[in-house]
């Protein structure tokens, strides 16, 4: 409910029904698809949406289908398991950053399917995985982008005895 004036929200009859905010105009351009907000990759579409984020997920592996050609979309962030087909990736063509575990991104790189849209890309690596293959990925990805690789340098020594 909308009124000017307190005397107008209590009066019967003075009060304008409609929205409160823009939010309630317009969808969010950011949606979580997960196991505590939206359920599906259909409920967070609308054209509208900017970044898309599929967290922790316990159903089948989702498609990308119903973003495909939304106009604004831009950011993808994906945990490991849950796309059903990385490749849908391949069709969104204005994304600018991606979020990808690296068996999502070996599938992309693979194919030659990483959007060449992209501007900025994040491997997605749990802190108990070693992260030199990482590495060599976000080298692979560099190297298509004529971009400066990530230099290795290894240090060798005696720290001394343990305390």
């Amino acid at each position: 409910m909308i009124a000017d004036s307190l005397t107008q929200l209590v009066l019967p009859g003075r009060v304008k029904r409609g929205p409160r905010s823009r939010a309630d105009v317009e969808p969010p351009a950011v949606a979580h698809v997960n196991i505590r907000s939206l359920r599906s990759v259909e409920a967070a579409a609308h054209p509208a949406l900017e970044v898309l984020s599929i967290g922790l997920w316990e159903g089948e592996p989702l498609s990308l289908e119903p973003v495909v050609n939304l106009p604004r979309l831009r950011t993808l962030r994906a945990e490991p398991g849950t796309l059903a087909e990385p490749l849908e990736i391949s069709r969104l063509t204005g994304l600018e950053f991606l979020e990808l575990c690296p068996k999502d991104w070996r599938v992309l790189l693979d194919a030659d399917a990483v959007p060449r849209s992209l501007h900025a890309a994040s491997i997605n690596v749990r802190n108990d995985v070693d992260p030199l293959p990482a590495v060599d990925l976000s080298n692979e990805m560099l190297a298509r982008w004529d971009r400066p690789l990530i230099t290795r340098t290894v240090l060798e020594g005696n720290l001394g005895p343990l305390p």
